[in-house]
């Protein structure tokens, strides 16, 4: 009978809007486990299916990003409701003083993104604090974390989404100029067009609302 893996629960939780990350070791291994809650709002079958459907998906997407050639934390196991991640080291790039965050990280960004659309996925949420990277190894540290909200999606218009979302996040133009560059340099460029277009209804859609 094949031994049992221990597993160890650390402190320190970190909750978020839609799961709950705890630390925690499995057989001597730091991983994470993330785990979506229930919301009492909903109807019981609905949130148990949306829970289970919303845990498949990101633990697929994490495998489809690695194999092409995105850097993302390992899936360790999949439960109902929750997945068990690989631990990395560093921190999430909206935690680094913007400044000393070389512009060669963004670029790279932008080359992830671009490499995760080619493979039909969307991020969903794509912005530095789900890029998280140890200052001391920079960019071979790079890695894309959290597809929660994430989908499968061949759409240039869904992608054009994910690309005006890190834009819109970036406040240094020469940061918004790398991560772009880096885009375009692996990316369809029809996206960035589409990007454009996206930009521009939203601009109108503000100044309507004023």
């Amino acid at each position: 009978m094949a031994a049992k893996i221990k597993e160890k629960i650390k402190s320190s939780r970190l909750e978020g809007a839609e799961a709950v990350l705890t630390p925690m070791e499995m057989a001597g291994v730091s991983v994470l486990s993330k785990e979506r809650r229930s919301k009492p709002y909903r109807p019981n079958v609905l949130d148990e299916k949306i829970r289970s459907s919303r845990t498949r998906v990101e633990a697929r997407l994490l495998v489809k990003a690695k194999e092409a050639g995105v850097p993302a934390p390992f899936v360790l196991a999949v439960g109902p409701y929750d997945i068990r991640i690989s631990k990395l080291d560093g921190k999430t790039l909206n935690r680094y003083e913007a400044a000393k965050i070389p512009l060669a990280i963004w670029k790279l960004a932008g080359a992830y993104l671009a490499r995760l659309h080619k493979a039909g996925i969307v991020h969903g949420d794509y912005t530095p604090a789900n890029l998280m990277m140890d200052a001391e190894k920079g960019a071979s540290s790079l890695f894309v974390i959290d597809f929660g909200l994430g989908s499968v999606s061949k759409d240039v218009e869904d992608h054009a989404v994910d690309v005006l979302t890190m834009k819109k996040a970036l406040k240094d133009k020469k940061a918004q100029k790398a991560f772009l560059d880096g885009y375009a340099a692996d990316g369809d460029g029809r996206v960035l067009t589409a990007m454009k277009e996206v930009e521009q209804r939203a601009r109108y859609v503000d100044r309507g609302a004023g």
